[in-house]
């Protein structure tokens, strides 16, 4: 058997939230990627920076508990908590376009967590 090439394979896990961000088809360059997997708040706030002008829609790449199947599921936003002067961990919440918000936190993704304070980061609503 031989190895996977990195180019072709694209590996993840449910260590981190997956974000995949899929480029609007109009008027596209031909040499550009249709979309990207990305590893977290901090990757997708890095990479929304870098497409600057592009159009975009976000999901959550997300396996279901219960039977392990995976689901794509359109993300609204992403929010930041509201934290006290003293904390410097920064925690990253997303919306889905269903009403729900949820932690990145893989620890707190299993079980309900009561929704802190959230300032808004970056919303997805028009892409």
């Amino acid at each position: 058997m031989q190895p996977l090439l990195a180019w072709r394979c694209i590996g993840w896990s449910d260590l981190t939230p997956n974000f995949f961000v899929v480029a609007s088809s109009g008027g596209a360059d031909c040499a550009s990627p249709d979309g990207w997997v990305v590893d977290g708040a901090l990757a997708l706030i890095e990479l929304v920076l870098h497409l600057g002008d592009v159009s975009f829609s976000v999901h959550l790449l997300a396996r279901n508990e219960a039977d392990a199947s995976v689901t794509l599921c359109r993300v609204s936003g992403l929010w930041q908590e509201v934290q006290a002067k003293e904390s410097d961990v920064v925690r990253y919440w997303y919306s889905t376009t269903d009403g729900e918000t949820r932690p990145c936190s893989p620890v707190a993704s299993g079980r309900r967590v009561e929704r802190p304070r959230l300032v808004n980061v970056m919303s997805f609503e028009n892409g």
